[in-house]
C-alpha cells in the first residue's frame, strides 16, 4: 500500500467504495490531482519520455508515483486489491473509470 502522498494543506478525497460514491470521488480526485500538480499523469497529458522527450525519465517516474499514490490512497482496500496490477497512474485511473 502507498504512503500518504498529499500535502498537509490539501483537503482529503473521499474513499471510493463503489458506484454509490463514484461521481463525487471522480470530481474530488481530479481536483486533488490538479492541486498536487499531477493531474496530467492520470489524464495522460504528460507523456512517457520513452515515447516522447518532453520530460526526463526520472521526472516522469517521480510524477507517476506521486499520482499513482494519491489515487491508491483514495480507493477502498477491496478496489486496491483488484487494481494492484496497474502501476501506471493513467492505467489505474482508466481502470477505475471503466468499472463504474
Amino acid at each position: 500500500m502507498s504512503s500518504n502522498t498529499a500535502s498537509a494543506d490539501t483537503p482529503t478525497c473521499p474513499t471510493l467504495i463503489g458506484p454509490s460514491n463514484f461521481q463525487i470521488w471522480k470530481l474530488q480526485i481530479m481536483v486533488k490531482l490538479w492541486r498536487e500538480k499531477v493531474l496530467g499523469m492520470a489524464l495522460k497529458t504528460d507523456t512517457c519520455p520513452i515515447t516522447s522527450l518532453s520530460i526526463p525519465v526520472w521526472k516522469w517516474m517521480e510524477v507517476n508515483e506521486r499520482a499513482h499514490g494519491i489515487i491508491q490512497d483514495s480507493i477502498s482496500n477491496t478496489l486496491l486489491l483488484k487494481m494492484e496490477m496497474h502501476i501506471i497512474a493513467k492505467d489505474l485511473f482508466d481502470a477505475l473509470l471503466s468499472i463504474h
